[in-house]
């Protein structure tokens, strides 16, 4: 099964969303390098009015006081904005809403902004006309400061402001700077809420748009992967039913081509090779008969060889007599009759055409248990494996057949203590011809077509089969066989 974490819609969302981390990233760097930036056009304008306001409101209030007063005074606005307020006169003298000193820096920029502005008009009456210059005039419209001062950081933002402090006197000039340790002002600078809502939405509208898009990629590709392992296990009766008419739908049809071919292909190896055994036994047949009768007449001398040649057809007629039982077994597939039937009795006959002498069978089976398979052929498959298990590894222990019920299925598996197979060579044991041994000779055993004859055998009985070595030591091949309750 093909791991979450290494899947094509895992991996699309992990780019989708490190894209969001990189988008997150670049607002970081945006923020962090913003004093080398200019915000007035992005945040500006939005704190800038709202220190217009609050500056109309102080310069009333610091009007009808004296300068004693005036830190009280932004104090008091300082606890309504959430914000610490300063004011720096062009004489160079600064008020503080909080204990401490402004920083140096701070004023020393306010008193720059104040040199270079232009003179403010008179007014007759102080409220009216610091309401009007701040309205009708440019000033305010845009902070003419803005900068952050480190240790501790704090952002900075500051307008110009006219005081009337003496009737039908010029205003005194003044530059009102709203402090804080939040590069938001807690709201007072510009409102994150706004931004943090267009984030949101646009996270949501990509998670709503990508996911669909992901899914009806992925899982019609999973759906071809699931086929394509079927058909690499031989069942070329899978088909892929994709109707679409982009590059998915066509590598289903491909895919469904390639597996019409492939059929073609194995059926018509099948058929040459049932065929060629059908016609060799004949002719097989008649040489052992000559050959028995040869025997009786050759000299003494020459018995030896005629028995030699004997053992040679001998081999060939078993080749040729395996080549039967697959060709025959493969080609009746589709017209074998299935049905529930006893497993106990199978494997005693299993277990009594394959004792040999020296050689222990254990059967564990119990006597209820019923599956969905052809007896004739599941008899086969079971003596094929006790007669594997028998040949190489009946000396080393006891074999054990086992069966148990799961779920709606039976497993039977065949153990033995033997060596074993190497790793490497066990997703190939149930090939035609296949052999663990490099050499291919009398002694070693058979031909390669036991266990391809067990897998053509219960594959007809719509089960599976499987192999794998036991620790510390032995070897197991496990039946998957539907339960016949």
């Amino acid at each position: 099964m093909m791991k979450p974490a290494s899947s094509l819609f895992a991996k699309i969302l992990c780019w989708f969303f490190l894209n969001l981390v990189l988008v997150a990233a670049a607002l970081a760097v945006f923020f962090a390098f913003q004093p080398q930036m200019d915000l007035h056009s992005i945040f500006g304008q939005q704190g800038s009015n709202r220190l217009r306001t609050a500056g109309m409101l102080i310069a009333h209030d610091l009007s009808q006081l004296t300068q004693e007063d005036w830190s009280t005074v932004l104090a008091r606005h300082a606890d309504i904005h959430r914000v610490d307020f300063a004011l720096v006169l062009e004489d160079g003298n600064c008020f503080y809403s909080k204990d401490g000193d402004l920083p140096g820096t701070v004023i020393s920029r306010a008193r720059d902004v104040l040199r270079h502005k232009p003179p403010l008009d008179r007014f007759s009456s102080p409220v009216g006309n610091t309401r009007d210059l701040l309205k009708n005039s440019n000033i305010g419209k845009k902070p003419h400061l803005t900068m952050r001062t480190r240790h501790p950081a704090r952002y900075w933002i500051g307008i110009p402001i006219p005081l009337f402090l003496e009737p039908l006197k010029p205003p005194l000039h003044a530059m009102l700077l709203a402090g804080s340790d939040s590069i938001t002002g807690n709201g007072f600078f510009f409102d994150p809420l706004p931004w943090m809502i267009v984030a949101a939405a646009v996270i949501l509208i990509s998670v709503l748009m990508w996911i669909p898009m992901v899914r009806n990629i992925t899982r019609p590709l999973a759906r071809m992967t699931r086929a394509t392992e079927n058909i690499a296990r031989g069942q070329f009766d899978t088909s892929i039913d994709e109707p679409r008419a982009d590059e998915i739908g066509r590598l289903a049809k491909a895919v469904n081509h390639m597996t019409m071919r492939l059929s073609a292909f194995v059926k018509g190896q099948k058929r040459f090779l049932g065929d060629v055994a059908h016609e060799l036994g004949a002719p097989i047949a008649r040489i052992q008969f000559g050959l028995g009768a040869l025997e009786q007449r050759v000299q003494e001398e020459n018995r030896k060889r005629v028995a030699d040649v004997m053992e040679d057809v001998d081999h060939m007629s078993k080749l040729v007599n395996e080549l039967l039982v697959l060709s025959r077994a493969e080609m009746k597939t589709e017209t074998v009759t299935l049905g529930p039937m006893d497993l106990l009795p199978a494997v005693q006959e299993a277990v009594n055409r394959e004792t040999r002498q020296g050689a222990t069978i254990i059967v564990q089976v119990d006597k209820a248990l019923r599956v969905v398979a052809s007896p004739g052929l599941l008899t086969r498959a079971l003596a094929n494996l006790l007669r594997n298990a028998v040949k190489y590894a009946g000396n080393d222990g006891p074999i054990h057949v086992h069966a148990e019920k799961r779920t709606d299925a039976v497993e039977i598996a065949v153990r033995d203590s033997g060596p074993g197979v190497p790793e490497d060579f066990l997703e190939q044991l149930f090939e035609p011809f296949f052999r663990p041994e490099p050499s291919r000779n009398r002694d070693s055993g058979g031909v390669g077509l036991g266990l391809a004859i067990v897998k053509t055998c219960i594959e007809t009985c719509r089960g599976t089969v499987s192999a794998h070595n036991l620790t510390p030591r032995g070897f197991a091949v496990t039946i998957t066989l539907k339960s016949g309750h």
